[in-house]
């Protein structure tokens, strides 16, 4: 009998152990998605004068009660340059934003300039402003691995091209009154469009034998992993939300020294161009995509992206479509890095 209510207390215990509530928890408390949104401690910033020269970090530090998605914009008062960094956290003591000095829209921040960071939450209508900060020095400007063009020489032998329909290709300094990011010059395409036009409006384009002023047919890169060769331009434009740009890459893929778009393929990088100013954009190779134009490197013969077979990089303006009137967008330092996007 006695052996009986052993084995029965042993079961009772297994079955209760078995039934206890599982008190590890994946992912974020409720609370802290749902509680009370309140800021628990002020923007700060870490350093007071920070000296970008020599490698200075910024962190800019907050406590909020729950997680929220947020945005901060880090503002040059003089010289309007904007620095952006966004995610969902609600503790910032392991220095999430960390600046060092590089911008995400152009134009660059100064020496001694005054800078302030601006916090806001897209469900939440509080905005959390730093306190002011002082630029000893800037961040020096890194170079790139290939410039493909910083559109400083006039006389360049750009390939424009359009579709019959108003178009305009500048280097103008003063086109629209915008001031170049590098040095003094810029490129723009612009044209005019109705509903019922093409999308295309213009485009240019620019071989790799006269953006690296070599007899090389080919842009040399130093890798041949489309994963580690990025792109990168600033991309000037005037917040009519109407502009697309299509940045693309036409590969020889048969290395006879020209580019055939029935046979060969050209791969693609769209964005719409809804934002106002110089933004810097990159991508990397891998991002792109073949050509959906029929007969304008849609068929690859090779099949797939090679690095070595790039002849011209060429940029086309596109309309948004249903809309119409004057499309534009400026180009200017365009190139490629390695490994890493370029980081002014």
């Amino acid at each position: 009998m006695k052996k009986t209510l052993l084995y029965i207390g042993i079961i009772a215990i297994a079955i209760i152990s078995s039934c206890k509530k599982e008190t590890k928890i994946e992912g974020p408390e409720l609370v802290d998605i749902f509680g009370e949104f309140k800021v628990l401690v002020p923007l700060k910033a870490s350093i007071k004068t920070p000296n970008f020269a020599t490698g200075d970090i910024v962190n800019y530090n907050t406590k909020l009660s729950i997680r929220t998605n947020w945005t901060v914009e880090i503002i040059g008062i003089n010289s309007g340059a904007l620095k952006i960094f966004s995610g969902n956290d609600k503790d910032f003591s392991l220095n999430q934003i960390a600046w060092n000095g590089s911008i995400s829209f152009a134009p660059f921040f100064r020496k001694n300039e005054p800078v302030v960071a601006r916090m806001s939450f897209e469900n939440y209508p509080d905005t959390l402003y730093s306190d002011t900060i002082i630029i000893a020095a800037t961040r020096p400007t890194p170079s790139v691995d290939i410039l493909i063009d910083d559109f400083e020489s006039p006389q360049r032998a750009y390939n424009t091209f359009t579709e019959g329909q108003q178009s305009y290709n500048s280097t103008s300094v003063n086109y629209s009154g915008i001031t170049a990011t590098e040095k003094t010059r810029y490129f723009v395409m612009a044209g005019n469009h109705g509903p019922t036009a093409s999308l295309f409006i213009c485009g240019m384009s620019l071989s790799a034998k006269i953006s690296q002023g070599t007899a090389d047919n080919y842009f040399i890169f130093s890798t041949d992993n489309p994963k580690k060769v990025f792109f990168n331009a600033y991309v000037y434009g005037w917040g009519e939300k109407n502009a697309q740009l299509s940045v693309e890459f036409q590969e020889d893929d048969n290395l006879d020294g020209i580019y055939q778009p029935a046979e060969e393929g050209t791969y693609n990088y769209k964005m719409n161009v809804n934002w106002k100013g110089w933004k810097l954009v990159t991508f990397s190779y891998d991002e792109t995509s073949i050509s959906t134009s029929g007969g304008f490197g849609n068929t690859d013969r090779n099949g797939k992206k090679e690095l070595d077979r790039i002849i011209n990089a060429q940029f086309l303006l596109l309309a948004q479509p249903g809309t119409s009137g004057v499309t534009r967008v400026g180009l200017d330092f365009a190139s490629f890095t390695y490994s890493a996007p370029f980081q002014p």
